[in-house]
């Protein structure tokens, strides 16, 4: 490696002569003029943009010199190192005079044939490596194999024009001059940049719905690998004021008490754990639930998980009020390290919970839980067999009666109010 790099430093000096006419040309690369705006240029890559080798016959013959092949082996090896980040197309052009069409032919096929000889295939194939960017995994390489495009060209030096008589002032007329020129599109096509989802994505539960931006669950530039999988996501909700008064339970908290009126849980196949990912990833999935005004008066916010140095806890998210023409709701930012259990609730101080919450003797009733060494329920049952809350707990949920449930129409299909879609967003059954 050591030589290589010194070899490309000779080339820095524009010419390497191998014999009184073969050498390689690398072109100046121009300076741009300092505006003063400017940003401190990155370091030079040790490998040209455009590299030439120019390759010279002794009269008649149609195999270079033993000289010639030294430089044949240093074009060689910086096409296909490893390390160089350049994506060479070839070019092999051959000149001549009017009745040397045969020779002229012969010593381009030569050069080209020598590159297939160390590559022991029909053609040149290069493996090297592509760095790409991943929101979660970071800086990151991959493997990329293609074929070496080589274009093979032969003039008579009586139909160009007198400007492509000559090259870096050397005389083209008996000589091949090859030239390797970094074009990624031509070796490879364009880089692509992946995105899941790949554009705003809406869905929708019953009554709550979450919208997921464009690349929220992962990103991915610069790369010639296919997109990953497509995004499944699915909600599953708990928000039926029954279920939920008889199946209570706090929301998870070592110190703060955090009561419940319902939640979601999101799935995906794109979850991430927490320290997963070597960045943070944004707060760009949007969590939103259907509320009703008295909630909203009340107090109710989204909670979700919040990862910190003591572990995982469930904290208040930031709650907005989303009002519309059609419904008030509330919504939260989460990211993907975050798609597990998302609640609607409320804090309260410790000795608040009488207000919402009968206490009981033992916890083998129905929907009863623990606090602080002692038992609690969210509901009782009454004469007629409803469900009676007290008053503070009732007025954190939404209660809908049985004639606001979905209703049979005329043709027996089932209507189900749902709320205004977000704009322009896709929705995934």
């Amino acid at each position: 490696m050591k030589k290589l790099l010194i070899f490309l430093m000779m080339c820095s000096v524009l010419t390497i002569q191998a014999t009184a006419q073969s050498y390689i040309y690398t072109p100046p690369v121009k300076k741009q003029k300092n505006t003063g705006k400017q940003k401190k240029q990155e370091p030079a890559i040790p490998f040209p943009e455009q590299l030439n080798l120019l390759v010279d016959f002794t009269d008649s013959s149609e195999n270079y010199t033993l000289e010639t092949l030294d430089l044949l082996d240093s074009v060689y090896r910086i096409l296909l190192d490893k390390t160089n980040p350049r994506l060479y197309a070839i070019a092999i052009e051959g000149f001549g005079g009017d009745n040397d069409d045969s020779l002229t032919f012969h010593r381009v096929n030569n050069v080209y044939n020598y590159f297939l000889s160390r590559a022991k295939s029909p053609f040149i194939v290069r493996i090297t490596s592509n760095k790409i960017k991943s929101s979660c995994s970071g800086e990151g390489e991959e493997l990329i194999k293609y074929e070496v495009p080589v274009d093979r060209k032969y003039y008579k030096m009586s139909e160009l024009p007198q400007s492509r008589h000559t090259f870096n002032q050397t005389p083209l007329n008996g000589k091949v001059l090859m030239t390797l020129k970094n074009n990624p599109e031509a070796c490879i096509g364009g880089f692509a940049d992946c995105q899941v989802p790949s554009r705003d994505s809406l869905v929708r539960g019953y009554y709550s719905s979450v919208l997921i931006t464009k690349g929220s669950m992962l990103r991915i530039n610069n790369t010639r690998d296919k997109c990953p999988d497509d995004l499944e996501f699915s909600i599953e909700e708990h928000l039926n004021y029954k279920e939920v008064l008889e199946r209570y339970f706090l929301i998870p908290h070592k110190k703060h008490l955090l009561i419940q009126v319902g939640y979601v849980v999101l799935k995906s196949n794109y979850k991430r754990d927490t320290g997963e990912c070597i960045s943070e990833m944004p707060d760009s999935i949007f969590v939103r639930f259907p509320i009703t005004q008295e909630q909203w008066q009340n107090k109710i916010r989204i909670f979700g998980k919040k990862y910190t140095e003591k572990g995982v806890e469930y904290k208040s998210l930031t709650t907005k009020k989303m009002a519309s023409k059609v419904s008030t709701a509330v919504q939260a930012g989460i990211n993907v390290t975050q798609l597990d259990t998302i609640f609607l609730g409320k804090r309260i101080q410790p000795d608040e919970i009488d207000n919402y919450f009968y206490q009981i003797k033992t916890n083998v009733e129905e929907g009863s839980f623990e606090y602080n060494g002692k038992y609690y329920k969210a509901f009782k049952v009454n004469k007629n067999g409803d469900y009676e809350m007290k008053s503070a707990l009732q007025q954190l949920f939404r209660i809908e009666l049985e004639e606001e449930d979905p209703i049979d129409t005329d043709d027996g299909k089932k209507k189900n109010k749902k709320n205004k879609k977000y704009a322009d967003d896709e929705e995934i059954e």
